[in-house]
């Protein structure tokens, strides 16, 4: 799969599923990748390693604020002309019980996981309708299926929005050449999946019919699938790489 002349901007790229995206594109050829993260000295970090040439930017971002979005995707468009691919990836996962969550923390969830993902691709679509072409991927979770496991309540309803938005997105603007689909991981060895405890990593192997948890690449190849022309007739579909956590 070629992404050669393709510019992407990939939110939450510093690390994790984010991160393996960005070496899957530059590996596919990719003419430029954005890394949109709000940790900007790890997001600097992971666009060195991955691309010394400098065709990997990284840009202190936070996705729930508008203003911080619209100015790293003029960054991108003053860089490189386009944006061809976008990947919403960044998101949080707090472990809260039911008992102690607040409006604040439901509030500060759906902003990132949600609002964030609606901002940034509000920002692109310009950019994609003017010159009819674009690639959207929504990373959302089994967890919009099954509701949160062990994470705060918010986030498996936040994750279920991530799908209702792509589908809304995919309706939209299909006719303008912007095709929209989204990932929905099972459990996956991320830095993130590795703070939620012994006990969530058993369960969720168990939960597969893998017995194991996704490498972050292999959900990065679901990515370059949906965003190259090999996926060229699926558009506002839902990609459930979870190890066969659905039939389990």
């Amino acid at each position: 799969m070629d992404l050669s002349g393709k510019v992407a901007f990939v939110t939450g790229g510093a690390q994790g599923i984010g991160r393996a995206i960005v070496e899957r594109f530059v590996a596919a050829r990719a003419r430029a990748v954005l890394i949109a993260d709000v940790q900007d000295e790890a997001a600097a970090h992971a666009a060195r390693e991955i691309a010394p040439d400098g065709h990997v930017l990284a840009v202190q971002t936070d996705v729930s604020d508008e203003a911080s979005v619209n100015a790293a995707v003029q960054q991108a468009l003053n860089a490189f002309g386009r944006i061809d691919i976008l990947i919403n990836n960044a998101g949080v996962c707090p472990v809260v019980l039911w008992d102690n969550t607040t409006v604040e923390s439901w509030n500060h969830i759906l902003a990132v996981n949600v609002t964030g993902q609606y901002i940034c691709t509000r920002a692109v679509l310009p950019q994609m309708r003017a010159q009819r072409y674009g690639r959207i991927v929504f990373i959302s979770s089994e967890a919009a299926f099954y509701g949160s496991i062990i994470a705060h309540v918010a986030y498996g309803v936040s994750k279920a929005g991530v799908l209702a938005l792509m589908k809304s997105v995919a309706k939209g603007f299909a006719a303008e050449g912007i095709r929209a689909n989204a990932i929905a991981p099972g459990p996956v060895d991320t830095p993130l999946s590795h703070t939620l405890g012994a006990d969530f990593w058993t369960s969720t192997e168990e939960r597969t019919l893998l017995k194991r948890h996704a490498a972050a690449l292999e959900i990065a190849d679901a990515a370059l699938f949906l965003v190259s022309e090999s996926s060229s007739y699926m558009t506002g579909q839902v990609l459930r790489v979870n190890g066969g956590a659905d039939l389990a």
